[in-house]
């Protein structure tokens, strides 16, 4: 059975001008409630050390760069927003600056490549960041603080992938949501005449040489190989990997050919390859050559399949780059069959012969056909939206020949990426390197950043606890970051120091709650203002206590006037937490009246 043509075919145009990727930035995968060291870490915080990590391997500022992407596949599940974009800017300096949110399910990644690259060819910017972020294994609680986390189980994960679905048909037709797992490897089995034995040799393969690959990746949540593991068991590897320990979970799925959702976030820089070449950056650019997409609503038959097969067209087809220019490839693989179905529909591999280079184990880091050399979504880890972009990160270290112990033997020139989201969404990415342009790559590896992942959110709050108002100085300018981010939004340096703040403020405005903003839950703190506070030169906008309809007019008279913070109890019995309101400081304010 050979899957049918998209009839709605594309033809997608050459970009206006050359854009490249300057700078990567990507942090560990991780199952962040797992480890002491990382329980707490916020969208912010991940979403922010990306950003930093990329702009600081451009070589550029926040301020150089004009606007930017951020992705997310379940914001509203994971992290409770609905307009994630508004809330990372004051991680990386970039506060003010505009931005879109998108989200294409498992496709995000590779689609915030798109965005980014198309605003740049437009000529509207020369540099711009895309970044994404996912909580995949440890989710929001609602109404508590960003660092607090609860597991985010199987059961609700499977329950929460229907939002992916149409609910005017797919999902009430009940096979749209599950068949994607195992029909990509079904087909290809029964089109080339494979038995059942052959194909799970094929996916063992495939599981084998990605955990290898993984195990020379430290960014990777799993880095154990499946040869030591099967050593534990007292088993040879082929015997472990059909045994108990890897179970099939469907037809023909096994566990270890299943993404492992966890945590993390990735980000990349994007400039015009003739701003970049003027700026002198200090790494080779890497250009993108072309993108081409395709999205399937999920009860189309062999979507996978389809949908591959027509995004490569399309960038073959713009592009004029043939399959065997191809010198390595990337498969978003949360079904591991994805890299069969990719390498075959770009030409990497000979139809209906790509089962047997992954059985003779050729798609590792050294073989002759390198595929997902960071570990892919079954070893590396799947961070839903930002394991695109981390599959992008890993290209260019590899493009630039900085991969380290799992470098590929022959440098890539030219590198294919597939992504694949929500069992719809598809993409395929050519990237190139221009050698005219090629820098000392090695020479320009930042080795004493002092851009850390701290969980500063946690530490903000703990600081309230002990009675306590923490804020981030920079170094460079001196202005104070509060409540904390990772980087100073007046100059864009990222070199900060924690400061206490002298809970010692002015307001300047006074807005008295009515029925439109007079919360219920704030009752309890009448009589108050809302208004703006400055505190050692930060300005939030917050609660100040104290404030009537009878001291109002002789409060704006004496404007600017004082006020000190008040850290108070909120939350529900059981879920608790400290946050910051004001008051009017009377001891001072008696001082400015008599002063008058």
């Amino acid at each position: 059975m050979k899957p049918g043509k998209v009839a709605n075919s594309t033809t997608i145009n050459p970009y206006s001008r050359s854009v490249s990727i300057i700078g990567v930035g990507c942090t560990p995968f991780m199952y962040t409630m797992d480890n002491p060291e990382t329980n707490g870490l916020t969208e912010g915080e991940l979403f922010g050390y990306a950003a930093l990590k990329a702009m600081e391997d451009a070589g550029v500022s926040p301020k150089e760069v004009d606007f930017y992407f951020h992705g997310q596949a379940s914001p509203l599940n994971g992290s409770d927003y609905i307009t994630p974009n508004m809330q990372v800017a004051n991680w990386f300096g970039m506060k003010g600056k505009g931005s879109i949110h998108h989200s294409e399910a498992c496709c995000t990644g590779y689609l915030a490549l798109e965005q980014a690259v198309n605003a740049v060819a437009s000529g509207k910017y020369n540099c711009v960041l895309s970044g994404c972020v996912e909580f995949a294994d440890g989710i929001a609680v609602k109404g508590m603080p960003a660092y607090v986390h609860e597991k985010f189980t199987m059961d609700k994960l499977l329950e929460t992938t229907a939002w992916i679905y149409d609910r005017a048909y797919t999902r009430q037709m009940l096979s749209g949501p599950v068949i994607c797992f195992d029909d990509p490897a079904v087909t290809y089995q029964r089109q080339y005449g494979l038995t059942e034995e052959e194909m799970d040799s094929a996916m063992i393969g495939m599981a084998l040489a990605s955990r290898k690959n993984a195990s020379k990746n430290p960014l990777a949540v799993n880095q154990v190989p499946y040869e030591e593991m099967a050593k534990q068991m007292g088993m040879d590897v082929q015997t472990f990997m059909r045994s108990q320990f890897n179970p099939k979970m469907g037809h023909m799925l096994r566990v270890s050919g299943m993404e492992l959702k966890c945590d993390g976030a990735a980000a990349v820089i994007v400039a015009s390859t003739e701003w970049a070449v003027k700026h002198n950056l200090p790494h080779t650019p890497i250009e993108v050559l072309g993108i081409g997409s395709a999205a399937c609503e999920g009860n189309t038959p062999h979507l996978e399949i389809r949908g591959t097969e027509e995004a490569i067209r399309q960038v073959y087809d713009l592009t004029g780059v043939k399959p065997e220019e191809i010198d390595l490839l990337y498969a978003n693989d949360f079904i591991i069959s994805s890299q069969l179905i990719a390498a075959e529909a770009s030409g990497y591999m000979p139809r209906g012969e790509g089962w047997k280079y992954f059985v003779e184990g050729r798609t590792a880091y050294d073989g002759d056909k390198p595929i997902n050399t960071n570990g892919g979504r079954t070893s590396f880890g799947h961070a839903h939206a930002a394991s695109g972009l981390a599959d992008i990160y890993e290209a260019v270290l590899q493009m630039r020949g900085l991969a380290g112990e799992r470098q590929v033997k022959k440098l890539p020139k030219t590198t294919l990426l597939r992504g694949f989201g929500g069992g719809q969404n598809l993409a395929a990415i050519i990237l190139r390197t221009d050698e005219a342009l090629r820098k000392d790559d090695q020479a320009a590896v930042v080795t004493d950043s002092p851009i850390k992942l701290e969980m500063a959110v946690k530490k903000y709050y703990e600081g309230l606890e002990a009675g306590k108002i923490y804020g981030r100085k920079c170094k460079a300018c001196g202005y104070i970051e509060w409540p904390p981010h990772y980087a100073c939004n007046e100059c864009g340096c990222d070199e900060m120091e924690w400061v206490e703040m002298s809970g010692k403020g002015t307001i300047e405005t006074i807005i008295l709650p009515a029925i439109l903003n007079a919360k219920p839950e704030n009752a309890d703190l009448m009589p108050y203002a809302l208004t703006s506070v400055t505190m050692d030169g930060s300005s939030q906008n917050a609660i100040v206590q104290g404030v009537t309809k009878e001291n109002a007019e002789e409060l704006w008279a004496l404007m600017p006037v004082p006020v000190k913070a008040k850290i108070i109890e909120r939350g529900q019995p059981g879920s608790t937490y400290k946050t910051v309101i004001f008051e009017l400081d009377q001891e001072e304010l008696a001082k400015k009246k008599a002063q008058q």
